[in-house]
């Protein structure tokens, strides 16, 4: 605290000037200029202002520092602006008092008519409305002024509908491609199974996220063609394929996570990749299944993204179940392929399975459920007396780049890879292909 603010709180004591220097550790001669200085601004303004506007002022002057040439530079700036604003009629915001932690401020000034609206009130205390919103206002009238007072809270920034301005300037950088290739060499109908899940674009050091995406898709699509007749690929998208669900920087819970873009551009960038990724792989399949499954990170911006998504395709062999669940089932021959997050509790998976598919669980003989989440991979099988009626829990790996977060909580090591695999229609899995970033 400096001397003119202890100067100027001494004032209150009703003591001699002896008594309070003393208390304060200073000259008599000391406190006296000082407190010699601080009357005569007040007398300076007392003629023309009350003494809330006085303590105002002299709020403002304490805040300066023991330095006589800024005290004197101040007392002229004050003359210049308040005491000139008055003569010449002239309205002056004041104060201006920001409470950070809350989000509000209070903002005084002085007119020379009563205000009789908001918008007069926001026009004389120039409150930006961009930034504030008008609480509450107050006049008082004085002897040839009125004191105006304003509480103004801070606006939130407006949900903006940035999937509707990305479609409407989205322009595809790719053609859906007409001739399917197929590898005729071998006679047994098959099922790829591609669930890339936990991309969590805009994440923090995860900038390489759209090339190692497009590397892995070419590379297990191409060898899954060459050695397999590739009649249906289950294309997963979502699982914490953005990293963010709101423009604050959170989960869809709320949790703040680390991210290097804008929610906005990270969803951009999300949806020219998977938009890229559908025409790709659509060449290699007689048809294309594109499952949408939601994360814990991006229940609602990944819903956007793949509902989005489903109006760009016409083809009837590019299939799109954009619904929300969280739980999904593809037959294909004797093939059970079941998809989740895999945020929750395994401890019930295959009965839940067996309970909400009934149908699909008992036409098939192969089951496998493939989840994400933990961003490293795992199978766990759960096994009845008969192995064939057997059901497999998958955790796939991910290729996104760990974060701080991971880090900290020591969840590092685990190898940056995508899996596809390939089912027959009658025989279950028979081939695995792994890409490692």
């Amino acid at each position: 605290m400096n001397l003119i603010n202890q100067v100027y709180g001494s004032l209150r004591w009703k003591k001699t000037d002896e008594v309070c220097a003393a208390k304060l550790g200073i000259s008599l001669q000391k406190y006296q200029e000082i407190k010699k200085q601080i009357y005569q601004t007040k007398e300076l303004l007392q003629t023309e202002l009350d003494s809330s506007l006085v303590d105002i002022v002299g709020k403002r002057m304490l805040e300066l520092i023991d330095d006589e040439t800024i005290k004197n530079q101040y007392i002229l700036d004050l003359e210049n602006q308040l005491v000139d604003a008055i003569n010449q009629n002239k309205e002056k915001v004041v104060e201006f008092k920001e409470n950070l932690e809350d989000g509000t401020a209070e903002i005084k000034g002085i007119a020379f008519a009563e205000p009789k609206s908001p918008e007069e009130i926001i026009r004389i205390l120039k409150i930006d409305t961009e930034k504030w919103k008008l609480s509450s206002y107050w006049n008082k009238q004085h002897k040839d002024y009125w004191l105006v007072s304003a509480m103004v809270t801070q606006k939130k920034p407006e949900a903006q509908d940035f999937l509707a301005e990305t479609l409407k300037n989205f322009k595809p950088k790719y053609t859906p491609v007409a001739k399917v290739l197929v590898n005729d060499k071998f006679s047994e109908s098959t099922v790829g199974v591609l669930s890339i899940q936990d991309l969590h674009f805009g994440k923090e050091n995860n900038e390489t996220i759209v090339e190692d995406f497009k590397k892995a898709i070419e590379s297990l699509v191409l060898r899954s063609y060459q050695s397999h007749q590739v009649d249906k690929i289950v294309y997963v998208i979502g699982g914490d394929l953005l990293n963010m669900d709101t423009f604050h920087g959170s989960t869809t819970s709320g949790t703040l996570v680390d991210s290097d873009q804008r929610a906005q551009d990270a969803y951009n960038d999300a949806f020219e990749a998977m938009y890229w990724s559908i025409n790709y792989i659509k060449q290699f399949c007689n048809t294309l299944d594109v499952v949408y499954l939601p994360g814990n990170h991006d229940r609602l911006s990944s819903y956007h993204l793949v509902h989005a998504l489903s109006k760009c395709f016409n083809d009837l062999s590019v299939r799109f179940d954009a619904g929300y669940a969280e739980r999904k089932v593809v037959v294909y021959g004797q093939n059970f392929l079941a998809f989740e997050h895999g945020d929750v509790t395994k401890k019930m998976t295959a009965l839940v399975y067996a309970t909400e598919f009934p149908i699909e669980w008992g036409q098939t003989m192969y089951r496998t459920c493939y989840t994400g989440h933990f961003h490293t991979k795992k199978v766990t099988e759960f096994v009845t007396d008969n192995e064939i009626h057997g059901f497999s829990i998958k955790h796939l790996p991910s290729l996104c780049k760990s974060d701080y977060w991971h880090y900290h909580n020591k969840f590092t090591g685990s190898k940056r890879q995508a899996v596809m695999e390939i089912h027959s229609i009658t025989k279950g899995k028979i081939s695995e292909f792994t890409y490692t970033a």
